[in-house]
Parts: C-alpha cells; structure tokens; sequence
C-alpha cells in the first residue's frame, strides 16, 4: 500500500498499516490506527486504540481500545481502557476512565469524566457525568449533568436534569 501522508509515526505491530493519505499521526502500540486511510491529526497511544478509525480527524485515545470503533467522527477525546469503546460518529466526546462513555455510537458533545460514567450513553448529548458511575444507565437523555458516584444511575431518557452529591436523583428514570 503506498503511503504519501506525511508526517507519520507508528510504533508497534501493525500501528498505522493502512495508512494511505492520513497525516500527522501519531500510532503507539499494536493495531493502534491499524485502519486509518485518510484520517489526519489523530494520536492512538495504546493497543488497538483508534483501531478502526479511517477518516476521522484530530482524535486522542490513551489506553488499550480507547475509541476502538471510530471510523469518520473527529475532534474526540478518550483516557482510559474502552473509553469510547463504541463510538463510531460522535463528534466532540471527551471520556476520562475505565470504560466511560463506553456505549456512546453517534452522541454529541459528552463529558464523561470515572470510572463507567456515561457508560450506556448511546445518542444522547450535551451531557456532563462526573464520578464512577455517574449516569451510567443514560442512552439518549439530553442536557444532563451529575456530579458525584451514583448520581443520575438509573436515568435512561430523562433530559435537562442536576444532579450533586453521591446518589443524587440515582433512581431518576425520565423529567
């Protein structure tokens, strides 16, 4: 495969294989990138961090399969192992923690900052989880903010909710 993106850097098995056009990369770790074409600006520190990612631009993963699934979205950031596992077109994510924001696929402008906050978040954006398990449940609530472990726990399609302090609103299912 010929390879005309400039600057690269990949270190590890496979990291950055099918790089055709992508640019300023930066690839640490086996499969690391490992399917990036076109996708520029991106840095893949872990293994199979950013693995499926092609077109994607100006991403960070640290940690083994952070942003595992993105393939297009851009402008995304995940610390942590499986952080933003599944996030395939959300734009604009950040995810700070084992597993946080580990189901989100097209969700929007997320924070999630613990251990599994945000962690069944599939479409729902503009929301702010901070602390282990912080809106765990939420798949497409919108607006939410939890700060404290526990906090918005069951809440699944509840929209423009607060939550502070351990366990606030933790059985809180919708508005």
């Amino acid at each position: 495969m010929s390879n005309t993106g400039v600057p690269n850097t990949a270190n590890g098995a496979v990291a950055l294989q099918s790089n055709t056009t992508g640019s300023a990369n930066t690839a640490i770790g086996p499969q690391a990138l490992s399917l990036n074409t076109e996708g520029s600006g991106n840095t893949a520190t872990g293994a199979s961090a950013l693995f499926a990612n092609t077109m994607g631009n100006f991403n960070t993963a640290i940690g083994d399969e952070a942003l595992f699934a993105n393939t297009s979205s851009a402008q995304n950031t995940a610390t942590g192992s499986a952080a933003l596992a599944s996030n395939t077109n959300g734009f604009g994510n950040t995810a700070n923690g084992f597993l946080a924001l580990l189901s989100n696929d097209t969700g929007n402008f997320n924070t999630a900052t613990g251990d599994s906050a945000l962690d069944g978040n599939t479409t729902g954006a503009n929301n702010v989880a901070t602390g282990q398990q912080a809106l765990f449940s939420n798949t497409e609530g919108i607006r939410n903010t939890a700060t404290g472990n526990s906090t918005l726990f069951a809440n699944v399609m509840g929209d423009n909710n607060t939550a502070i302090g351990f366990g606030a609103l933790q059985n809180n299912l919708r508005r």
